[in-house]
C-alpha cells in the first residue's frame, strides 16, 4: 500500500521512512554545511545536524518555499546534474543567504540539497563592489583636475618670459592641494582596509597634542579652538586618524561664505574621557545621523566630494577601543557636535 506525502509547503505528514541510523547520520552530522535528502514528492527524508539546527529543516516536513523552488528545478534536471544558486532564507535569527546545491539522484526520484551559509561572503563581495565604485568615482575627479592644472601650467611655462609667474604659482598651488587631497583619500582607503584587523598598541595619548598636529598638517589651526582634553589610552596612529577625520569634516562641511569654527574639548567621566568636536557647519539631518557611520554613506546635497568612509572608519576605531561615538546638533541647533567616549589613561 503506497503512502502519500504533501506537496512542498503543506507542513507535516507521514511518508517514506527517513534515512536514519548511526552509521549514516554520524558522518553527515559532522558536516558544517546543511544536507537534506528529499523525496520525489518534496518531503524531507533526512536532514543532518546543520540542516536541522541552522536551517530548521526536519524529517517528515516539506521544504519551505524558497528551497521547494530549487527542488522543483532539480526535478526537471537530468540525473546527476548539479544545480547551484543562492537562496534567501528567512530564519528566526534573521535572513540568511545560502548557496544551495541541488542534485537529482536516480534512486526513487530523490534529490540531495546541500546548503552553505554565504551571507558574510556575499556582503563582502557587495562591499567590495561598492568600494571599487567609490574609489573609481572619487579618485577620478581629483586626478582629472590635477591633469588639467598641470597641462595649463605647462602651457604657461612654454610661453617663456611672457609667462605670468603669479598665474603659474596659483596653478602649482592647486596641484599641491590636489595631491594632498589624494594622499588623504588613499590613506583613508588603506585605513579602511586595515583598521578592523590591525593589532592595537595601547599607550597614554595626549589628544590635545594630536589635534594640534592634525590642525597644523591641514593648515586649519586658525579655525580650531582647542580646550582642555584629558589624556586617553589608545593606539596613537589610529587615534590620530580619528581626530584627523573629525577635524577634516568639521572644517569642510560649512555653508558657502562661512568661516569654519571648530571647538574641541574633553572631560574625565570615571574610567572614560568624553571628547566633543563641535562645528558651525551645515549639520546632519536627524534621519541621517546613524546612516553617516555606514561605509560609503555621505550626506546628500552637500556638493562636496569624499569617499564616504571617514565616519565609518571613526566608528570602527572608537569601537575597537571599547568606546562609542554619536552625532547631534550643535549648540542652539547650529552645526554638528560629535561626542566620542574613549578609555582614560591610567
Amino acid at each position: 500500500m503506497s503512502q502519500h506525502a504533501p506537496t512542498p509547503g503543506t507542513g507535516a505528514a507521514t511518508g517514506p521512512a527517513p534515512l536514519t541510523g548511526a552509521p549514516v547520520d554520524q558522518p553527515l552530522d559532522a558536516l558544517v554545511d546543511g544536507l537534506v535528502v528529499v523525496s520525489a514528492t518534496g518531503l524531507v527524508l533526512q536532514a543532518n545536524r546543520a540542516a536541522r539546527e541552522s536551517y530548521g529543516l526536519q524529517p517528515f516536513r516539506s521544504l519551505p518555499g524558497a528551497l521547494a523552488h530549487r527542488w522543483l528545478e532539480a526535478q526537471r534536471a537530468a540525473y546527476g546534474e548539479r544545480l547551484v544558486a543562492d537562496v534567501l532564507l528567512p530564519l528566526d535569527s534573521g535572513q540568511v543567504v545560502a548557496s544551495v546545491s541541488a542534485t537529482r539522484l536516480a534512486a526513487a526520484g530523490r534529490t540531495v540539497l546541500v546548503l552553505r551559509d554565504v551571507t558574510d561572503e556575499r556582503e563582502q563581495v557587495d562591499a567590495l563592489s561598492a568600494f571599487a565604485g567609490v574609489v573609481a568615482h572619487d579618485l577620478r575627479g581629483p586626478i582629472a583636475a590635477m591633469v588639467g592644472w598641470s597641462e595649463t601650467a605647462l602651457d604657461r611655462l612654454l610661453d617663456g618670459p611672457a609667462a605670468d609667474p603669479v598665474e603659474v604659482a596659483a596653478l602649482v598651488s592647486r596641484l599641491h592641494h590636489g595631491a594632498q587631497r589624494l594622499d588623504r583619500m588613499v590613506a583613508n582607503l588603506l585605513l579602511h582596509a586595515t583598521c578592523r584587523d590591525r593589532t592595537l598598541h595601547p599607550a597614554p595619548v595626549d589628544l590635545a597634542a594630536v589635534v594640534e598636529e592634525v590642525a597644523d598638517a591641514r593648515d586649519v589651526r586658525r579655525w580650531v579652538e582647542l580646550l582642555e582634553v584629558p589624556k586617553v589610552s589608545g593606539d596613537a596612529p589610529m587615534l590620530q586618524h580619528l581626530m584627523d577625520n573629525l577635524v577634516g569634516n568639521a572644517v569642510k562641511f560649512v555653508a558657502a561664505g562661512v568661516e569654519p569654527h571648530v571647538v574641541i574639548g574633553g572631560r574625565l567621566d570615571g574610567p572614560e574621557v568624553t571628547v566633543t568636536v563641535t562645528d558651525n557647519g551645515i549639520g546632519i539631518p536627524a534621519g541621517m545621523r546613524e546612516q553617516v557611520f555606514q561605509r560609503f554613506e555621505r550626506v546628500p546635497g552637500t556638493g562636496l566630494g569624499g569617499t564616504g568612509m571617514g565616519l565609518s572608519i571613526c566608528r570602527t576605531i572608537v569601537q575597537r577601543h571599547g568606546g562609542a561615538i554619536r552625532v547631534d546638533d550643535g549648540p542652539e541647533g547650529v552645526g554638528t557636535r560629535f561626542t566620542v567616549r574613549l578609555p582614560a589613561a591610567a
